[in-house]
């Protein structure tokens, strides 16, 4: 009694189909230095809103449309209704104004905790997670590779934090080679710059 074989045609498309493909992974998602002052400032916020921006933001005008269509389009924040004009960042058809809220997605790209909804609109949050995570670390050097610099306070409310934290985190920024500048704003409160890349050398640097 003769066996019948598989042809190599066969033999192949069998195989092929007991391998499933692998699953091609999301891009990480890179967020610029005014998206995460966007970001912080909303997620320290009450009512979550992006706007009015932050006054270290330099972006300003189509600059920072961009930035907010960025944000919108990666599942950052959403649109919700807002009342002032300095909330909005565009009006709906209607001529009612349109402002944004952080989104679940975008607390978990600073690398913080999604608390719960606080603002109307937010209970319908974008379901897709985040590509990559920003940490809070991260934040905090934006904030403070800004020109105007930050005051512990600024950072200990943009960041949920303590003072004392802040005043623990800059000096584990010096601690990793950061060379941290201490002036006075033009209110004369203290404020905290980055003058240089980790590992630089440079006069003036001072302790917390």
């Amino acid at each position: 009694m003769t066996t019948s074989r598989p042809t190599a045609s066969r033999a192949k498309t069998t195989s092929r189909a007991q391998v499933p493909a692998p699953a091609t992974p999301a891009a990480p998602i890179r967020l610029s230095d005014a998206a995460l002052l966007l970001l912080g400032q909303a997620a320290a916020r009450e009512d979550r809103l992006l706007l009015p921006p932050p006054p270290a933001l330099r972006a300003r005008g189509s600059a920072l449309q961009k930035v907010l269509q960025a944000l919108l389009k990666a599942g950052l924040v959403v649109e919700v209704p807002v009342s002032m004009e300095a909330q909005s960042w565009r009006s709906g058809d209607d001529g009612q104004r349109i402002g944004l809220v952080i989104a679940a997605e975008g607390f978990r790209a600073m690398g913080l905790p999604v608390p719960a909804p606080a603002a109307p609109g937010q209970g319908a949050l974008p379901a897709a997670e985040p590509a990559g995570r920003t940490t809070k670390q991260a934040v905090l050097i934006a904030l403070l590779s800004d020109e105007a610099g930050a005051s512990v306070q600024a950072l200990a409310e943009t960041l949920a934090w303590q003072n004392h934290t802040v005043r623990a985190a800059l000096t584990g920024l010096r601690q990793k080679g950061h060379v941290l500048a201490r002036t006075k704003d033009a209110a004369g409160t203290t404020v905290y710059r980055i003058m240089g890349p980790a590992g630089a050398d440079a006069a003036g640097a001072t302790g917390a």
